[in-house]
């Protein structure tokens, strides 16, 4: 795994004459982890930067958060969302929910009636109802009250085949036990929307567990982590989510509708080095 801005150079000349697809994580990614979910509100700049993005490029939202959600929290048009994990995506207003039997969807709920019970006796957990997914966080919970709320989030699940259990960062992930993950969203987002004879550089970035489906998928692609790890499976790593703001500055500034020339970074090293203007700096 490298990092990002010394390996630029190599990176922007991949991009050359090609076309671009980006796929960007929400929580850790474009806003900072925050105790809860409702407060990861994403910056002003942020948005502004992605919507210049999103008018010369194809860009994509994977999100675990619900569709609705996500898109209320971004509120860029013309781009597609993907929500709980890959199992909601809106392509140009048109919504494809991931089949999910009846029964595993009374299962969810009767899961979800039965935790919201027993996290209770839990100080600082909570679970949150996306719908087709369950999310039991766990960042606030004092750590020597941690095995028990393990304990009863497995003695509620009680090895029930009809759901998954995962594991983010600071929550575990409850979802319809099928063979579908943030990756698959991305393949089917791409053979959807591009040409096959199209050549098409996927960019994704993403910071948590769930995304390693999509880094392993995007194997030819260019894949960003957030924070360096020997285990990821990513090219590059970011150090932080503060990074973000240079990350995406360094697209913005050398984004026409297509890289013509690397030439531009050689012109404007500052891009590179991390002189980026102050108003960029902030996370």
């Amino acid at each position: 795994m490298k990092y990002f801005f010394t390996e630029w150079k190599k990176i922007s000349e991949k991009l050359v004459g090609k076309k671009r697809f980006f796929f960007f994580d929400y929580d850790g990614t474009l806003t900072p982890i925050v105790k809860k979910p409702e407060l990861a509100k994403l910056d002003s700049r942020i948005k502004d930067i992605l919507r210049k993005i999103s008018k010369a490029n194809k860009v994509a939202i994977i999100s675990g958060r619900p569709l609705s959600e996500i898109k209320n929290f971004i509120g860029i048009k013309n781009i597609i969302y993907s929500g709980n994990h890959g199992f909601e995506i809106e392509i140009k207003g048109k919504k494809i929910i991931q089949n999910t039997d009846h029964r595993t969807k009374n299962e969810i709920r009767r899961i979800k009636d039965k935790l919201a019970k027993e996290i209770k006796k839990i100080d600082g957990a909570f679970l949150e109802d996306k719908g087709l997914t369950l999310s039991v966080h766990w960042r606030l919970v004092n750590k020597k009250n941690l095995l028990k709320l393990f304990a009863i989030i497995r003695a509620v699940i009680c090895n029930n085949s009809r759901v998954s259990l995962t594991k983010g960062k600071k929550v575990w992930e409850i979802r319809p036990n099928i063979n579908w993950h943030k990756g698959k969203a991305v393949r089917f987002v791409m053979s959807k929307v591009q040409s096959p004879k199209s050549e098409v550089v996927p960019v994704f970035i993403g910071d948590d567990a769930t995304d390693e489906d999509v880094f392993k998928v995007l194997e030819n692609g260019i894949t960003v982590r957030i924070g360096k790890s020997k285990k990821s499976k990513a090219k590059y790593y970011l150090k932080n989510q503060s990074e973000i703001n240079r990350f995406l500055n360094l697209l913005t500034k050398g984004s026409i509708k297509y890289f013509t020339s690397v030439k531009y970074f050689v012109c404007h090293p500052e891009l590179v080095s991390g002189s980026i203007d102050a108003e960029s700096s902030s996370a």
